[in-house]
């Protein structure tokens, strides 16, 4: 049986890009966020989470979808689900580079179509990301077959 993680990631976006963060030790980005405690809802969670990350109080606006992966960490099957929603700082921009809070994250900005050189994981927002936050239904990806 996988190890399953439930989580909550910002799409922070300035200047045709996006906000991604980098754990030490690790070659690919992901969305800022993050696991979502006991009895805590994704919107909270995204919060405390960027409060913790970046020190920022950030609003959490509309649902855009979610991207379920899995792959293997020391040789035990994970699975999780990431639940994206817009979210917005008036100290996350472009201009000004963010500082992480955690010693072992660092954060930076990747142009929306340059995803793939950043290796955002997973996979599927790489295409997601890359199209406009217009669409009136939450998108969908996933790696599991």
């Amino acid at each position: 049986m996988p190890t399953v993680h439930l989580l909550s990631r910002a799409v922070v976006r300035d200047a045709n890009h996006v906000l991604v963060v980098r754990a030490d030790g690790h070659p690919h980005t992901f969305l800022p966020g993050g696991h979502r405690e006991p009895g805590e809802g994704l919107e909270a969670c995204l919060r405390r989470e960027l409060r913790e990350e970046l020190g920022v109080r950030a609003e959490v606006g509309r649902y855009l979808g979610a991207v379920e992966h899995q792959w293997r960490r020391d040789g035990e099957r994970q699975y999780e689900v990431n639940h994206c929603y817009v979210a917005t700082s008036p100290a996350l921009t472009v201009d000004a580079a963010p500082q992480a809070r955690e010693e072992y994250l660092s954060f930076s900005w990747a142009p929306v179509d340059q995803l793939e050189r950043a290796s955002l994981q997973p996979p599927p927002l790489r295409a997601l990301l890359a199209g406009k936050d217009t669409r009136d239904t939450p998108w969908w990806g996933s790696t599991v077959r």
